[in-house]
This record gives C-alpha cells, sequence and structure tokens, in this order.
C-alpha cells in the first residue's frame, strides 16, 4: 500500500536537485542502504528484488536494515545511518517511519532519502510514486468488461466488489481508479465497495469479502495489504475470483486469482540507481511511475487466462495503450 499525503504540486517538485556521486564516484563506489520493517513481504520483496539487480548490474554496495517494531528505536535507526555521510542513497518504506524520518532528514538536510510509495511534505527528498490509480482502471476495466460480457464465472449479477483497508485517501484513489475503469468501458456495471478498517486483519478481509460473494458478487479487487490475503482466502472458499495488488499473487488460490495490479517497486529502485550511475541529477519531489513507465501494470494469471475471451483481452490491451499514451486520462481521489 502506498503511505502519502500527495501535497507537492509537478512545479515545486522539480524545484532544486541533487548530483549523487555524478563525476565523482564509479559505480563501485556508490553506497546504497535501504530501511523498513516489510522486506521479508510482497511489496518489500520487490524492493530488494531491485536493489539486488542493482548490486550485480552496477557493482553498487547495499545494505539492508529492518527496522522491527521498535517505534522507539525508529528515529535512532534513522540516525545511525546519516550522521556519517557513507551513503549516497537510502531508501525508506513505510509510513510508521514517516515521523522518525522527518526528523533525522531535518537534522541531517544532506542525506539524500528516497521515500518509495508516496510523497510527504518535505521538499528535500525524493520520491517514487507509483500511479495507483491507472493500474486500478485496467483492474475496472478487466473486471467489469467480463460482468458486463456475461463470461462463465463472472455472469451473476451487474456488480463487482472492492475491499479496502482503512479509509484514507491513498486507498480511495485504488478505489476511484477502478471506479474509473468500470463506468467507462463497462457502464452497465457498478462497484461495491467496503473497508476493513485495518490494514492486519485478514480475518476481516475474509469476512468482507465473503458478504460480498454472498450477495451475488463474482470477483473482488482487495486493496487492504494483510487483511487483502484473507480475501484472496475467501476467493478460493467461495468459489469466485480476486484481484490481487501490488505483486503477483496469482500463487495465493491458483485458479481463483483473476489477475494481480503490479507497482513495480523493483522497476524504480533499478532506475533511480541507473539514473545515479549516469551521473543524472535526482529531482528533489517526485518521481513518478505509471503503465507507460511499466512501474504500474495489470497481470491475468496464468491459470485463468483461457476462460477470457480474445476480445476482452484485445480491449484490455487498447485501454493499457490508451493510458499509456494519454489519450486515456486516470483521475486522482480529490
Amino acid at each position: 500500500m502506498k503511505a502519502t499525503i500527495r501535497l507537492l504540486t509537478a512545479s515545486a517538485a522539480l524545484v532544486g536537485a541533487f548530483a549523487v556521486g555524478a563525476g565523482n564516484a564509479s559505480a563501485k563506489d556508490l553506497k546504497i542502504a535501504a530501511i523498513s520493517g516489510y522486506f521479508s513481504q510482497g511489496f518489500g520483496i520487490a524492493i530488494i528484488d531491485g536493489l539486488e539487480k542493482a548490486k550485480k548490474d552496477f557493482g553498487v554496495e547495499v545494505k539492508i536494515v529492518d527496522t522491527g517494531n521498535r517505534a522507539l528505536d525508529y528515529e535512532e535507526q534513522f540516525n545511525n545511518l546519516a550522521k556519517g555521510g557513507e551513503y549516497d542513497l537510502v531508501y525508506v518504506m513505510g509510513w510508521e517511519l514517516v515521523d522518525a524520518l522527518s526528523k533525522t532528514h531535518e537534522a541531517y538536510p544532506d542525506q539524500r532519502f528516497i521515500f518509495i510509495d508516496g510523497v510527504l511534505d518535505s521538499p528535500g527528498m525524493t520520491y517514487i510514486d507509483f500511479n495507483e490509480e491507472e493500474g486500478s482502471y485496467l483492474v475496472g476495466a478487466l473486471t467489469g468488461l467480463l460482468t458486463k460480457e456475461g463470461v462463465e464465472g463472472f455472469d451473476s449479477g451487474s456488480e463487482v466488489g472492492f475491499v479496502g483497508g482503512r479509509d484514507i485517501p491513498v486507498i480511495r484513489n485504488f478505489l476511484y481508479g477502478m471506479q474509473q475503469g468500470v463506468e467507462d468501458q463497462s457502464p452497465e456495471v457498478s462497484v461495491t465497495p467496503v473497508f476493513t478498517g485495518t490494514f492486519d486483519d485478514p480475518a476481516k478481509g475474509s469476512e468482507l469479502a465473503m458478504t460480498l460473494y454472498g450477495q451475488g458478487i463474482d470477483v473482488i479487487y482487495q486493496a487492504a495489504g494483510p487483511s487483502g490475503e484473507g480475501v484472496l482466502q475467501a476467493a478460493k472458499a467461495a468459489d469466485k475470483f480476486a484481484v490481487g495488488v501490488d505483486i503477483d499473487q496469482c500463487p495465493t488460490a491458483p485458479g481463483h486469482i483473476l489477475a494481480s495490479m503490479l507497482k513495480r517497486a523493483d522497476v524504480a529502485v533499478y532506475d533511480l540507481i541507473g539514473k545515479v550511475v549516469n551521473g543524472e541529477e535526482l529531482v528533489n519531489g517526485p518521481v513518478s511511475y505509471g503503465v507507460a513507465s511499466g512501474g504500474v501494470d495489470l497481470k491475468v494469471c496464468d491459470e485463468v487466462a483461457d476462460r477470457i475471451p480474445a476480445t476482452v483481452l484485445e480491449q484490455l490491451e487498447a485501454v493499457k495503450a490508451g493510458i499509456a499514451d494519454g489519450s486515456i486520462v486516470v483521475e486522482l481521489n480529490q
């Protein structure tokens, strides 16, 4: 999930730039740290994949810091990374780290922090900002078309479901993106949303999903973090379908996961390191990764691909191309 407050305008985001190691050091001299409590699961694994690829391809040095759940130690851990000026880049992921990150950044303004999956209100950092609304539009297009066309397994009603975690603006971006995809491509279909109120309760996710399935909904898109794992398992229990998020979740319940909306943290992390290695400057502000850049995508699961009519897949590809070339504009939650 994205922990974010989009407060920087595009013009403000580009004010000031910072060259890290450009002209002064070879790739092998670059030292990179990454800090989070989520490197062993989901989205965090993709971050590690990007770092490992950069280590292999560029020869950069990488240090991984797992914060654990020691909230009182977060600021100390950031300070330990920043105070010596040892690291050219420090990647950060996790909403719970934002307060400590802000304090350390104020104390060590020359340390280049890259916050992953969001934009905060500090103008002196680089932000990896995924356009999750674009990927969610693709989810809406696919689920809406299957329901509208009455494809077997998606033909018991005119609604698709959405299970979000906390009802906060970023999760609304997932929902609104899906709603736009459904409304634009299949106006006869509607989206029924519910929220678990937490990202850490798979049982609640399963309970809400079973309720939606019981109401005749055949497919549910989950944007609920670990709570969403319950949605995926409920799809199998109810013999229905779910759509995963952030990473490839097709293997979670094979045959019952329709697709996964991918946020390619590996692509984004590797891309920014590559820019630094090539002597490019990192901006103060957001660097967006959407459908056009390959940072956001929709993967149809192999186990169910043969159940989807070719006409639907062709239309989905046309929608993807439209988002990439700008002819389809996906709005953010306002």
